[in-house]
């Protein structure tokens, strides 16, 4: 109970004491009866005040700040909750590297064929024409200037070096040349023309009958009879040694 509470309990009680008027004549003793027999006015009056100091003494603050009576005995405390035990969390998952995908082949270059080119075959003789341009004299040797062309329709080659003749005008050789140990080609396109010089020396064969002029055994076979310089031409060199004896006669190579 609060203390202020009691406090203004006995004001009260004080307040309503100092009202009561005492009597001009002292009244009778009055005998109780009822429930408590023998009690008279001064004992109810002990027994208000036992009431009143049991009042306050109900109304005093317990040791714990509560008013009255002995402190409360703290409610037994509830079964402890059970805490669960902590959730396992899962090591992640390991993610897999990434698959290297490998680099595409490198896909080859097609190989170019080459158009091969077309072979060149050898010049036959028929498409090969020949002529004396003209001819020089030096110290007993004749020079003749030759020109070969290719006729045809096709390039072709030709030996650079041949075995050289002096003929007269029925075929007949009057002085035979050397044949070449090696030689070159040289390729000819239609229309295309060669040269070279021919020198022949030291005639002391029989008078031949013209027109004398150049043959040409040409390496693969075959012979080439130049055109003479001219229908009547007789050009022949010197004979520098005894009567029958042979005569020489050798060339250049062909070029342009």
């Amino acid at each position: 109970m609060d203390r202020s509470r009691a406090n203004k309990i006995l004001e009260e009680w004080t307040a309503v004491a100092g009202e009561v008027r005492r009597p001009d004549v002292a009244p009778r003793p009055v005998v109780m009866r009822g429930g408590l027999p023998g009690l008279s006015l001064a004992g109810a009056g002990v027994f208000v005040v036992a009431l009143v100091i049991a009042v306050l003494w109900v109304g005093r603050p317990g040791p714990n700040g509560s008013v009255g009576g002995p402190s409360p005995v703290p409610a037994a405390s509830a079964t402890p909750t059970t805490i669960p035990s902590p959730t396992t969390i899962p090591s992640p998952t390991t993610i897999p590297s990434p698959t290297t995908i490998p680099s595409p082949s490198t896909i080859p270059s097609a190989t170019t064929t080459p158009t091969p080119e077309p072979t060149i075959g050898r010049c036959q003789p028929a498409i090969l024409s020949a002529r004396i341009t003209l001819w020089e004299g030096a110290a007993g040797h004749r020079i003749a200037h030759v020109q070969l062309t290719n006729a045809g329709s096709v390039a072709c080659t030709v030996r650079v070096m041949a075995k050289p003749q002096l003929v007269d005008g029925r075929g007949s050789v009057l002085i035979d040349g050397t044949s070449p140990s090696t030689s070159g080609s040289l390729t000819v396109v239609p229309g295309g023309r060669l040269k070279t010089l021919v020198q022949d020396g030291n005639y002391c064969g029989p008078a031949p009958v013209p027109p004398v002029s150049v043959a040409f055994v040409l390496t693969g076979g075959g012979r080439i009879v130049a055109t003479p310089f001219s229908p009547t031409d007789a050009t022949l060199p010197p004979c520098n040694g005894a009567p029958g004896s042979a005569g020489d006669i050798e060339m250049q190579p062909w070029a342009r």
